[in-house]
Parts: C-alpha cells; sequence; structure tokens
C-alpha cells in the first residue's frame, strides 16, 4: 500500500468522492491510459469515468489513479477541472498523457456547446498526476469537423504529430488522419493530413457497421490509434473497431494493426492481415511497466457500457507487429 505520507507528496486533488485503493478489475473505465513515472516508481492510470460526462451541478473533469504496482490502484483524484469559459462543455473523453520538453501534456477529447465540434485537445502539467490546464489554441484536430481520440508521436528528426479519428458520426466511414504539430503543441501545422485508415478505401473484412441509438446514426468506426516504433524500426499503429466476433457476438471490440515499414508517419501505411485482438476488448495503449517489460492497457467487457474495465497484457515485439499475451 501507498503510505498516506507519499501520497501526500504527490500533487494529487480529491474530488467528492473519497479516494480508495481497489484491484484494477474493479475499476470502471473506459479508454484506459497508464503512465509510468520511472523517477517515483509510480504508476499513474487515467481513462473516461462517470466523471467525464458530469452530473447535477457538477462540471466533467478528468480523474487519475496512482500505484505501486499494476494490480491496484489508490483513488479517483482530480487532475484537470475546465476553467470558467473552456470551450470543451461535455464528453471528456480517452485522456493521454506525453512527456515533452521537461513538461506534461495530456491529449484528451472534447465536445463543445449546441451546434460546436468534437475535437481534441492539449492540456498542460509540470507533474504527470496533473493538475492540468488548457495549453493548446482551443482543439488540435480538423476545424469544422467531428473528431476525437488523438494521440501523439514525435519522429526521429524532431517533429510532433497527433493522430485521431475522424468520426463516422459524420463520415459513415470512419478515417484515422495524421496531422503535424507546432513545436510548441499549440497547433497544428497548415498542412493537408496524412489519410492512414478510410474505412471505404481499405475494405476491410472484418469490419462490421454499428448503430449508436444515442445518436440514431448507423455506420463503421474507428477509434483509439496509438503510434509505437518496434527495434526493426517499422512503426505500428494500434486501432480499434467493431468486427463480426466469435462466440456468436457479432459486435466484439477488437484492436487492429497498421504499418509503416520505412518507419514513415507519412508511410505508405498497409494493414495487418490479421486482428491484434479478439476479446471485445479495445481502445489500447501501449507503455512500459518499471522493469522496462513492454505491455499494453485496454478496457474489456465493452459490450456492457458501465461494467468496462481496465486489461493489461503482456506484449511481444517482432519485426513487423506485436503479439499480445491475453489472460
Amino acid at each position: 500500500m501507498i503510505p498516506m505520507l507519499e501520497l501526500n507528496k504527490l500533487n494529487l486533488k480529491e474530488c467528492f468522492i473519497k479516494p480508495e485503493k481497489k484491484k484494477r478489475q474493479d475499476l470502471r473505465m473506459r479508454d484506459p491510459f497508464i503512465f509510468t513515472d520511472q523517477k517515483r516508481k509510480l504508476y499513474f492510470l487515467f481513462g473516461t469515468g462517470a466523471a467525464c460526462d458530469g452530473a447535477a451541478n457538477i462540471d466533467p473533469y478528468f480523474e487519475v489513479y496512482v500505484g505501486e504496482n499494476l494490480d491496484e490502484f489508490t483513488g479517483p483524484y482530480v487532475c484537470f477541472e475546465p476553467p470558467a469559459g473552456f470551450w470543451g462543455v461535455k464528453h471528456y473523453w480517452a485522456p493521454e498523457i506525453h512527456e515533452y520538453k521537461g513538461k506534461y501534456y495530456m491529449f484528451a477529447s472534447f465536445k463543445g456547446g449546441i451546434g460546436q465540434d468534437r475535437g481534441t485537445a492539449i492540456l498542460v502539467s509540470d507533474f504527470p498526476e496533473g493538475m492540468y490546464v488548457p495549453w493548446s489554441e482551443g482543439y488540435v484536430t480538423l476545424k469544422g469537423h467531428e473528431c476525437l481520440d488523438g494521440t501523439f508521436y514525435m519522429d526521429e528528426s524532431g517533429q510532433a504529430w497527433t493522430v485521431f479519428c475522424h468520426e463516422w458520426t459524420e463520415m459513415y466511414y470512419g478515417k484515422i488522419k495524421a496531422m503535424k504539430l507546432s513545436e510548441d503543441l499549440k497547433y497544428t501545422l497548415d498542412e493537408e493530413p496524412i489519410v492512414i485508415v478510410d474505412l471505404e478505401r481499405d475494405k476491410l473484412p472484418w469490419i462490421h457497421k454499428m448503430s449508436d441509438p444515442r445518436v440514431g446514426k448507423e455506420g463503421y468506426l474507428t477509434d483509439a490509434p496509438y503510434i509505437w516504433k518496434l527495434p526493426s524500426g517499422v512503426l505500428l499503429m494500434t486501432w480499434s473497431c467493431y468486427t463480426d466476433g466469435t462466440n456468436g457476438n457479432e459486435k466484439n471490440y477488437v484492436i487492429a494493426g497498421c504499418i509503416s515499414r520505412n518507419g514513415s508517419m507519412e508511410g505508405p501505411w498497409e494493414h495487418l492481415p490479421e486482428l491484434l485482438l479478439n476479446q471485445d476488448a479495445g481502445h489500447a495503449a501501449l507503455f512500459r511497466d518499471l522493469d522496462n517489460n513492454l505491455k499494453i492497457v485496454m478496457h474489456g467487457n465493452d459490450a456492457q457500457h458501465g461494467s468496462e474495465y481496465p486489461v493489461i497484457c503482456d506484449v511481444q515485439e517482432e519485426e513487423d507487429k506485436i503479439s499480445l499475451i491475453w489472460r
């Protein structure tokens, strides 16, 4: 157990829910992300939980949990509260934390008010656990469009990128696109985005059309891009979608993969012929644990909304893909 004295040394802010220690599988969240703090030998767990949509007179906010191992976490604590006038008013989704030039940046999705866009904005903090404050000039995804699940990657030349989903709710066929960021991560550069995945163009055999009664639409979803450089130099992107699954589940949530063999964000990109995981689990992010072992975190139990929980698997890196060890 993390001693209270050590917790008090962290930059943690309590919310109206009293923090407590729980087994990872007892936490309820989608889109989990783990930041490994090698300096303090701690893990910080973020995700999309009940607080992300607010309740009654409570504005939405992001939470963080802290753990000394990957099996138990203490929380929740507040890591971002919207300041007055912040453009995102609901749907606080999919926070990721990336260290860059001595600061910690949260890439997270937000939805504006009536008639306004959904997009990924960048927040900043001096500590991985927060508190985070707005940093980018509004959202850094496409203006005038519905986008989400933005992630961060810095290539070997030092160019910063964001990779994000262009929403199926707008496009019918979801897409995954990449855009260059300014060096200070304030805005995207005025260039045409690179299209990595286009579900109309790519004709993937496993894709299953989904419908969402909350928005009264159906289409082909893209979710959760995450970029990882393999030891071979091949660039891997994991992402999630729905497919005709196994065991009679016709709407399995899965993890798929794309690769850029030359290691360039500009591609060309090609789809891996087989899914990386087909277990009704997804929205994954790769990370290294305190012993430098490669892991992947995702939410499981996707079909049971409200019952999703963080799942962690061991990962083996290969020449042009990864293998997930599902337990």
